[in-house]
């Protein structure tokens, strides 16, 4: 069995697009079968009616010589897309940290968008659009 952890710098789980992502994976391992390592994965995938979509962004290899350990890792975030959230679906970042030794994955989610929070589409839902100016047509 292991004990996987994933932490962004102070705790973070609110981005803006290009920004970097600190933090650091921990591990302990009862039993090290062999030392193939882990890997730190960047990704986005979609979740809610149809197919699931997973788009992998970056990976890092993780060095784990010993059953505990720590391993510090920073991504540079792409533009886009940003996370969002709607009726029928919602687009989540996550960093997903595992022993190739063993399936064992921990997951953590965060929001990346220009503000830092989630964009929330079902709130524009039936007409209730903001207004960007006081421009009106007709």
């Amino acid at each position: 069995m292991a004990e996987l952890s994933i932490k962004t710098e102070l705790d973070n789980l609110a981005y803006t697009p290009g920004e970097t992502l600190r933090g650091e994976v921990t591990w302990e391992i009862d039993v090290m079968k062999n030392s193939d390592g882990g890997e730190i994965r960047l990704f986005y995938y979609t979740s809610g009616k149809g197919t699931q979509d997973v788009e992998m962004i970056k990976t890092l290899a993780v060095d784990a010589r010993e059953p505990a350990g720590s391993q510090k890792f920073e991504f540079q975030l792409p533009a886009e897309p940003y996370s969002f959230s709607g009726k029928l679906v919602s687009l989540i970042w996550a960093l997903e940290f595992q022993m190739l030794e063993s399936d064992e994955t921990k997951r953590l989610e965060f929001m990346m968008s220009p503000s830092g929070r989630e964009i929330d589409l079902y709130a524009h839902a039936e007409g209730k659009l903001p207004s960007y100016s006081n421009l009106k047509i007709g």
